[in-house]
């Protein structure tokens, strides 16, 4: 266990994940393991990106930031056509938008930021409480990690080597739920608390307008879930496809993007690709020790050895799992524990894609819990209030979306039944 104390503590001091990451491996190997040389950290930190799938990573990243000119107010003004006429219908909005624009950003960070930064500030002007918005937000912002594409769902497939597109698909229902729940349970807190009386009424034209307005950058998920199911393309090719939809929709369609912000775009894109990819490329010596050491049989020898159950199994890892989702990185946690959790999921008799499929949900939970939330910090920055004044409404999304995942949990069809109509 010296290495995780080393992680940890690093972690505490202040230091990246992706350092924190390194720096322990090279502690556990000059004092720990005697003969064997550092050197070998810098042959795996190469050999853990030199992936053809990883290559998704960038491309999506930078589709994302692309899809940012044009997309989301074209994407608010849909879900607002649809739900804004209703009584607290704005906080459906907040949910609907951030399941839309998730679908093409792939991140839940920068969904949380992107719509949060337009609809947080008009829901306070409506009357919304401050604390209930920023927790709505955070709750909607984080299904970008399950709705496809997802960047995490790539990492996953390429630590457990699992299919990226079945994971694409098996995300589908599970996000869609999870956001028709944060949908019903916005709407009926608004109208118990008396949120966002708008007075307009519901206009047919309006909606046919939105989403004629629409339809290019919904058409983005079609096209890659479509490609990659069809066999047209793999997930990878995919990505590019998409930089390519959304750089013709930004540049030339809506005409918001224009040539001297491209530079900027590709700048803030390419740093956070190289953090991400230097995340992962210390993961694998970190993996890699891990598996020296045994560390994943003694943890399932330990698991099983608690308990025959599936399902205390399951609860026991959803619980590790949105433990450490509260204070550290997705995409760390996903490199770092899947080699551990996945065998002990797979030993029991889960589905593959079913385990990726939970533990992104969970992980996404993990994101809105405080104390340490990545989604909840971002909302509630941009809306100016501190994560104490989300309490209690927090709590309330936090068990809107524990509920869900426990149906994903315990209802695997839900995550299956796309996959098997393409398997």
């Amino acid at each position: 266990m010296l290495i995780f104390s080393l992680l940890f503590l690093l972690l505490i001091m202040g230091l990246p994940v992706g350092f924190a990451i390194g720096i322990s491996c090279f502690l556990f190997l000059m004092f720990a393991n005697g003969p064997v040389s550092p050197n070998i950290i810098m042959q795996k930190m190469f050999f853990g990106i030199d992936s053809f799938p990883l290559l998704a990573l960038p491309f999506f990243i930078l589709a994302g930031d692309l899809m940012a000119y044009g997309t989301t107010p074209r994407l608010m003004r849909l879900a607002n056509a649809f739900l804004g006429t209703v009584r607290g219908g704005l906080a459906g909005v907040n949910v609907a938008s951030s399941a839309f624009f998730g679908a093409i950003s792939g991140s839940g960070v920068a969904t949380v930021a992107a719509i949060g930064s337009v609809i947080q500030p008009e829901m306070v002007k409506k009357g919304y409480g401050k604390g209930f918005t920023a927790s709505l937000t955070a709750g909607g912002g984080v299904l970008g990690m399950i709705i496809p594409p997802s960047m995490p769902m790539v990492v996953f497939g390429v630590t457990a080597s699992v299919s990226i597109g079945g994971m694409f698909l098996g995300g589908i229902i599970p996000g869609l739920l999870t956001s028709l729940f944060l949908i019903l349970f916005g709407i009926w807190v608004s109208r118990k608390r008396n949120y966002g009386d708008t007075g307009v009424s519901f206009s047919l034209k309006e909606c046919a307008a939105a989403v004629r307005a629409a339809i290019l950058p919904i058409m983005l998920p079609i096209i890659i879930l479509g490609g990659v199911m069809s066999g047209v393309f793999t997930p990878t090719e995919s990505a590019v496809v998409a930089v390519v939809y959304a750089f013709i929709l930004a540049m030339f369609v809506y005409r918001e993007l224009k040539w001297k912000d491209l530079i900027e775009v590709i700048t803030r894109s390419s740093i956070t690709s190289a953090i991400i990819l230097f995340i992962i490329s210390t993961a694998a010596p970190f993996g890699w020790i891990l598996t020296m050491e045994k560390i994943p049989v003694m943890l399932s020898g330990f698991i099983t050895g608690l308990t025959d159950s599936k399902v205390i199994i399951m609860i026991l890892i959803s619980i590790l799992l949105l433990i450490l989702g509260t204070f550290m990185e997705t995409i760390a946690i996903i490199i770092i524990m899947t080699p551990i959790l996945f065998p002990i999921a797979t030993g029991i008799g889960l589905d593959p894609i079913h385990f990726g499929v939970i533990m992104m949900l969970n992980l996404a939970i993990g994101g809105v819990t405080p104390p340490l939330a990545v989604g909840l910090f971002t909302s509630a920055k941009i809306i100016g209030i501190r994560i104490e004044e989300t309490f209690p409404d927090v709590l309330y999304v936090v068990g809107i979306m524990l509920l869900a995942y426990l149906l994903v949990l315990f209802v695997p069809q839900l995550t299956l039944f796309i996959p098997s109509l393409f398997a």
